[in-house]
């Protein structure tokens, strides 16, 4: 009996998957065309991340066919069935769509998706034959500062890889408060001493400090000591920094001080240590020493607006051609938190528009995917739109510290944006000034939604 109920059971499964690959059809790129604008389809790019917002990985092609989203293969396996239907939503993947998959080739894309009840199509020839057929293909447009692990382990190699000029360059590990498995070969080490002056994390000890000595915890070192620390780790204005670390938020910050002392040329490895790891990358043990240089090649602060200062915002907040983009944990957005050990109250900056975070200071879910990559800059960008945060003006971003706010600078410089900048001194500098005016606590009346 119990042979007869297994056998049953693998007939069941086959007569699943057999009526599963029945309802996946295959359609040429001149069929798909049609559909291109169709609210009821949507085109899902399954190749990486990386060749989704325009890296030339594997064909000619830079980018997505325009309006895809992204989801690739690879994310299937790293997820239960409750996490990975909760993954497919945050992107519009819906079983009211007829979904049209696709990689390079047009190749057998073999995923739960028609099983789990989605409308499923393949895309013949894949994003190739698109390509040739010169159909509407977009990019990130500044992808290049989202490097992959194989992109730096072939530019270690000595191998030709896309875009990069030649000049000399430096893998930097950035490290803050997290240990990591291991380090990319030919990596030298940095501390967070190039992110801010660190302060006191008890805010019962800042009651006898002067406000003048408080003000500058958190905030970047002066000047002269950015220099000191890009000079000892062998940086100059004209090297290729390459950032990578445990925790992407200290990357990001790193580069965003760097930026702005005039480093040409930030690139952040895209998911950080956390995306080495889940691609079991054949870590090393220990750093090569740093040689440093004599000079910079420039006088810091070369981009003086990337990091601005407490005078500066105050413009902005009053300013209607600008708009104050708080990039925080909605808690902490409408006031019922202030998200840190170090701050007492809570608030926000005035005429702030919220920017999503993720579910505390610490974590930025808003903006990554499962692998800890970059998520789908489209969507960033339509969420920002709801709240009015647009390139057509000058935009600020803050958190509490400036460092989630840094990552979210170089997604919109990334998107083409130019006029933005990261208010350095953030809600903790903002909370100690008299005359600095706060938001109401709550919800704006002109918000577009109440809740997330």
């Amino acid at each position: 009996m119990k042979k007869i109920m297994i056998l049953i059971g693998l007939l069941m499964l086959a007569f699943t998957c057999l009526s599963a690959e029945q309802k996946v059809k295959k359609i040429s790129s001149k069929q798909a065309i049609e559909y291109l604008t169709d609210e009821n389809y949507l085109f899902v790019d399954t190749r990486s991340v990386d060749e989704y917002i325009g890296w030339p990985v594997n064909i000619e092609a830079e980018g997505h066919i325009q309006g895809a989203v992204d989801f690739p293969i690879t994310w299937f396996s790293m997820l239960n069935k409750k996490n990975l239907e909760k993954e497919l939503l945050r992107r519009g993947i819906s079983k009211n769509k007829t979904l049209i998959l696709y990689d390079n080739f047009g190749e057998k894309i073999e995923t739960p998706l028609a099983q789990m009840g989605y409308n499923i199509q393949i895309l013949k020839g894949g994003i190739e034959e698109w390509n040739n057929l010169k159909y509407p293909i977009e990019k990130l447009k500044g992808y290049k500062m989202y490097v992959y692990p194989q992109w730096i382990d072939d530019l270690i190699d000595g191998k030709k890889v896309a875009n990069y000029d030649g000049r000399k360059y430096v893998i930097l590990e950035v490290s803050y408060r997290q240990k990591p498995k291991g380090q990319i070969r030919n990596s030298i080490h940095i501390d967070d001493s190039l992110n801010h002056l660190r302060g006191e994390r008890n805010v019962f000890k800042y009651k006898n400090i002067p406000l003048e000595i408080k003000e500058k915890f958190w905030n970047r070192p002066n000047d002269e000591k950015i220099k000191e620390i890009l000079l000892s780790k062998g940086i100059t204005k004209d090297t290729m920094v390459i950032l990578y670390g445990p925790n992407l938020l200290a990357a990001n910050r790193c580069a965003a001080v760097m930026k702005y002392a005039g480093v040409e040329d930030i690139r952040i490895l895209n998911g950080g240590t956390k995306r080495l790891e889940k691609e079991n990358y054949p870590f090393v043990r220990g750093y090569i020493k740093p040689i440093p240089v004599s000079g910079f090649g420039a006088e810091i602060p070369v981009n003086k607006d990337v990091l601005i200062d407490f005078d500066k915002e105050l413009d902005l907040v009053n300013s209607p051609d600008a708009v104050i983009a708080s990039i925080r944990s909605w808690p902490e957005y409408i006031g019922k938190v202030t998200g840190y050990t170090y701050i007492n109250v809570k608030g926000d900056i005035a005429n702030s528009r919220f920017g999503y975070a993720g579910s505390d200071p610490y974590h930025m879910q808003d903006y990554r995917n499962i692998d800890n990559t970059m998520f789908n800059y489209n969507i960033m960008r339509k969420r920002w739109e709801k709240w009015g945060i647009t390139p057509d003006k000058e935009v600020s971003f803050h958190c509490g510290t400036g460092w989630r706010a840094s990552e979210t600078y170089f997604y919109a410089k990334a998107m083409g944006w130019d006029n933005i900048h990261v208010y350095d001194g953030g809600w903790y500098e903002w909370h100690m000034r008299k005359d600095a005016p706060r938001k109401s606590f709550g919800v704006p009346s002109d918000a577009p939604f109440s809740k997330l």
